[in-house]
């Protein structure tokens, strides 16, 4: 592979888009999950390849030994590294934690995939939605009743504002129950209302 082939790359990134069109239209399959998964893992294969070809080429210099200054009385051995024990945490080997951990979405500096997907703008509430989330919405917060969830689902897509579609949601909700699953489901499908009156 060529260090800056760029068609390649751009034929790595047109197949994650092709896979994340697929999985917006019809829901993440078992199939779209190892489309993507595949696709993405070659996007970074190609780009550790690049960078590494990228590098400038430095070549190591012999390692001094005591035995290659043999009779040499200027030549001190540099002072031994002491042994560290890797099996203390850094609080106890006295080592600031602030310098030795790093936080990775801080470093990165950028959303990461599923976060950028959730805040796209949807067509309708149902847009992307998967079977098993229609599923476990209809369970959980409709008493099972597809009918009920049918029929919101087509409100929704004609209501003008946000307050008027979350009116029309907390109207038809009957869950099963108050517990951390209603909860997460409620806020998760508000989030989805939402997201159809984003531009």
């Amino acid at each position: 592979m060529e260090p800056l082939d760029f068609s390649a790359v751009q034929a790595q990134l047109v197949r994650c888009q092709e896979v994340l069109d697929a999985a917006r239209q019809e829901g993440w399959t078992d199939d779209l999950v190892a489309a993507f998964d595949e696709a993405t893992r070659d996007l970074h294969e190609g780009a550790v390849v690049r960078k590494a070809l990228q590098l400038p080429k430095v070549t190591a210099a012999p390692e001094e030994t005591p035995e290659s200054h043999e009779g040499d009385p200027s030549w001190d051995a540099p002072p031994a590294e002491p042994p560290v024990n890797r099996l203390l945490t850094p609080e106890e080997r006295g080592d600031d934690p602030a310098e030795s951990q790093v936080d990775l979405l801080s470093s990165i500096g950028e959303l990461t995939l599923a976060e950028k997907l959730a805040l796209q703008p949807l067509g309708s509430v149902a847009e992307g939605m998967s079977i098993l989330d229609r599923a476990q919405y209809t369970s959980v917060l409709f008493s099972g009743e597809e009918e009920v969830f049918s029929t919101l689902l087509e409100k929704l897509s004609r209501a003008s504002t946000q307050e008027e579609a979350l009116a029309m949601f907390q109207e038809a909700l009957a869950p099963r129950g108050e517990d951390k699953e209603v909860e997460g489901l409620k806020e998760s499908f508000a989030k989805r209302i939402m997201r159809t009156f984003v531009s």
